[in-house]
């Protein structure tokens, strides 16, 4: 992912676009219908990763811990999600897109600063051999719930942000759009994609593989039309489809290998790679803006680590295990890459917020992995 973000960059306005503007014009056109094949193929990819983000998404694995996970995955939403309000209210109004308000600003820079990246943190433990211990499954549990709570939140706060000058009665039917697409999709929705999923395979099993692809496909484009519908941002819709088909007794398990290898090596790289096209450094080029990039990377951070060890603490874990689970939380990854797109796609980012937040999605993933190495226990205690 920091790969493909660093391959946008290079050919964005942080240096081609700087020493050879006609070129980087060529690559990334300001005309939206000249720039709308690559950024069709680019949102193709992030909604196939969102869809395996949710099918990830193991709603049994949180509740079966149950209590440490409860602690932990509110002080590591809460405590975030507070000090990024409070950040967010503060921020100059450079950081504030076009059609922002302070008030949405800084409700989509609280989502941002809460949420963490289940893909990214599954990774890094399964590298570390982390992923059977105690710490690892109670990490991966409470960045479920963190996901699961995160991309809600994203929805709400993306509906109300999209309306010109939301009044309380327009913000309650936006949030109640995206409440009632929630009660639909865990209830008809889930219903509908199991029908489908076994009609699609047939007596014999034999359209399992083609039926469940084509099924996963029409599943993301229904509810992320109904996300978009309602409200909210069609991201939502796709990691919908995911939990659906993740959740469903007909799930085919050659399904997630089939989606895997297309989205992982071709789509979401373009998305990756489009979302550091849009990355302008320049815009850090003030003490101004390059010391508020600051605060917002040590806010989040220390926000995070905070919130997640407290949770740790009530829950009556061991202070070096919450220092761990803490540490695997503040990955913030790729789903941080898709949460500043929105942002900014919706014009409640400006370039430079975007730009500040981006970077405090590599920074804390490229700090996870040395980190969680440098704590671990040795040997990893099996999770019985």
């Amino acid at each position: 992912m920091i790969g493909e973000l660093l391959a946008g960059v290079l050919l964005g306005p942080s240096l081609l676009g700087w020493l050879w503007p006609q070129a980087a014009t060529v690559i990334a056109p300001d005309d939206r219908v000249a720039a709308a094949p690559l950024n069709a193929i680019a949102w193709l990819g992030v909604a196939l990763l969102l869809v395996l983000t949710g099918m990830e998404t193991d709603l049994v694995a949180v509740r079966r811990l149950g209590r440490p996970a409860t602690f932990i995955a509110v002080g590591a939403l809460g405590l975030p999600f507070a000090a990024g309000l409070g950040l967010g209210l503060l921020v100059p109004v450079s950081f504030h897109g076009d059609t922002a308000t302070r008030v949405s600003f800084a409700l989509f820079l609280a989502v941002a600063l809460s949420i963490s990246s289940l893909p990214v943190i599954a990774r890094v433990l399964s590298e570390l051999g982390m992923l059977r211990s105690d710490a690892g499954q109670l990490i991966l549990a409470v960045a479920m719930a963190n996901d699961l709570v995160g991309w809600v939140a994203l929805g709400l706060v993306t509906a109300v942000a999209q309306a010109a000058r939301p009044t309380l009665a327009d913000a309650a039917i936006l949030v109640g759009g995206v409440v009632l697409l929630l009660i639909l999709a865990f209830t008809v929705g889930q219903r509908l994609v199991d029908s489908a999923l076994r009609a699609t395979a047939g007596d014999d099993g034999k359209g399992a593989d083609a039926g469940g692809l084509v099924v996963a496909v029409v599943a993301t484009g229904v509810l992320a039309a109904l996300a978009h519908f309602a409200g909210a941002d069609v991201v939502i819709g796709a990691y919908l489809a995911g939990l659906l088909l993740g959740r469903s007794r007909r799930f085919p398990p050659s399904l997630r290998r089939q989606l895997e290898p297309l989205t992982v090596t071709i789509l979401a790289p373009v998305f990756f790679a489009t979302a550091g096209l849009r990355l302008d450094l320049t815009t850090l080029a003030s003490f101004e803006a390059l010391a508020w990039a600051g605060l917002v990377l040590l806010v989040a951070t220390v926000s995070k680590v905070a919130g997640a060890m407290g949770g740790a603490a009530l829950a009556r874990l061991d202070r070096r295990d919450g220092l761990v689970v803490a540490v695997g939380l503040n990955a913030r990854g790729a789903v941080e890459v898709v949460i500043a797109s929105v942002g900014l796609a919706t014009g409640v980012l400006s370039s430079t917020a975007y730009t500040a937040v981006v970077l405090m999605a590599v920074l804390t993933t490229v700090a996870a992995p040395p980190l969680l190495r440098a704590l671990r226990r040795e040997p990893a205690r099996a999770v019985s």
